[in-house]
């Protein structure tokens, strides 16, 4: 186990991408092939995709559109043209973004209440002329892969009403951690997932330089700047002398020394989040005993990065990080995850999993400490993304300078003692980076 060591360190600027990366329309046209050869090995007739402003990633990922304010509903039959439902003000968005053909049919149900519904059928009828009939096995596709169904009931009774069966859960098509079609991504959805990781990176870096005496978390949010570009969650700033919850908003409390601060801010691909004491580098441990935990989070990190690999088990993974984790602490949640267009597409990190960890997989090194005593906040979050030698050529060729960025962001891990496979391919400016005096933030942390 490394001894960690919190030390002055110049850090490397690295710069974010000039452009958002544009997905081109072939990959939707690909992704649409693999999801029809997914719902015949189903042995389903179609497949319906259900999305909202919360839970739109999978429709997102399919068509590259995602309802703003309304709903929508896809529906996908073999040797047909898929049909997509939207409601009033979605009808000319989705015309105008949607990459695959698909018959636009307005469902003024889906429209905000109050707005006219006086030109649409209704939902059966819809259907219908989509192709669904008597004997039909439909998929539903929600935002959770389980047994029931997690779409709207009153969607779940027109189906059944005319097909005559019940529709069955189908997401685990999209979502499963080792065979969804949304576990692993393409070169270009790699790009766009590095631009949200520097973006989301550079906004919480900017926030730890920023942090004053007084400041209030409004004044600190100002820092986590996302260009417009869609949020994958709220952004979350908090001062405190504790933080019961770290998925507050900003409000009006202000940094103290002694306190402590987190922020997390997720635009859609990537996140990044940082939690610490507001304290320079002359404190000396107190009785919440925050450096100590900080210590042995930092190695279990630590353990976490050296064992990932391409090919490895989820479970080895795990492993290695309990084995490390000392009995004053556990984890809130998995430790680590998949993250997609949603924050949390899924997670195979648990104990015994036999998950084995793919070339293209998107990782979050979500790691959260939750003290068995006391109320010390400490946090470090980033994303990265596995690649094999053949993806990382691949990625070379589509986009030299995202490989560039990459390379520095492993170098600036390998100076502070990371054990880092060639695999890992790191996509946040200050990745691994912890900064333990946040009052003086031009300490971080080191592994000797």
């Amino acid at each position: 186990m490394p001894t960690v060591t919190f030390v002055p360190h110049r850090l490397a600027l690295i710069r974010v991408p000039d452009e958002v990366p544009v997905l081109p329309p072939k990959v939707f046209t690909e992704r649409y092939k693999r999801l029809e050869a997914r719902r015949q090995q189903a042995g389903l007739d179609a497949i319906l995709i259900y999305a909202d402003r919360e839970h739109a990633a999978n429709l997102g990922w399919l068509t590259d559109f995602t309802p703003r304010f309304e709903e929508a509903l896809w529906i996908q039959l073999g040797g047909q043209t898929p049909t997509l439902l939207v409601g009033n003000e979605c009808l000319s968005f989705a015309r105008a973004v949607c990459k695959l053909e698909a018959n636009l049919e307005l469902y003024q149900d889906f429209s905000l209440p109050g707005q006219d519904r006086s030109r649409s059928t209704d939902l059966p009828g819809l259907l219908r002329k989509a192709g669904l009939g008597k004997g039909l096995e439909v998929g539903l596709v929600g935002w959770k892969p389980m047994q029931a169904l997690d779409v709207p009931h009153w969607i779940v009774e027109a189906v059944e009403s005319v097909t005559g069966l019940a529709p069955r859960n189908a997401a685990d098509l999209l979502m499963h951690p080792a065979t969804g079609l949304r576990a692993r991504l393409e070169p270009e959805q790699i790009r766009w997932a590095e631009y949200a990781s520097a973006l989301s990176s550079e906004g919480i870096r900017n926030w730890v330089w920023g942090l004053y005496e007084g400041q209030s978390e409004w004044e600190a949010a100002q820092h986590l700047v996302s260009c417009g570009l869609e949020l994958s969650c709220h952004p979350m700033v908090n001062f405190g002398p504790q933080i019961p919850s770290g998925l507050k908003s900003p409000r009006n409390h202000r940094v103290q020394p002694g306190f402590y601060a987190q922020a997390a801010f997720g635009l859609v691909g990537g996140l990044t989040c940082r939690a610490g004491r507001l304290v320079r580098a002359d404190y000396r441990e107190d009785a919440d005993g925050y450096l100590a935990l900080a210590t042995n989070y930092l190695q279990v990190v630590h353990a976490w990065y050296a064992a990932l690999e391409v090919g490895v088990l989820a479970g080895e993974v795990f492993a290695k990080a309990h084995q490390t984790k000392n009995s004053t602490w556990d984890f809130a949640l998995n430790p680590g995850h998949l993250i997609h267009m949603d924050e949390w597409l899924g997670s195979p990190f648990a104990e015994g999993s036999g998950v084995a960890l793919q070339s293209g997989m998107a990782l979050q090194q979500d790691i959260i400490p939750v003290p068995r005593h006391g109320h010390t906040v400490v946090n470090m979050e980033d994303g990265l993304v596995l690649a094999d030698a053949d993806l990382r050529r691949e990625l070379s060729r589509l986009d030299p300078a995202l490989m560039e960025r990459v390379n520095q962001c492993r170098q600036v891990m390998e100076q502070l003692g990371y054990q880092l496979s060639e695999d890992v391919l790191p996509l946040s400016n200050i990745q691994g980076i912890f900064f333990p005096f946040l009052l003086q933030p031009e300490y971080v942390a080191r592994f000797d």
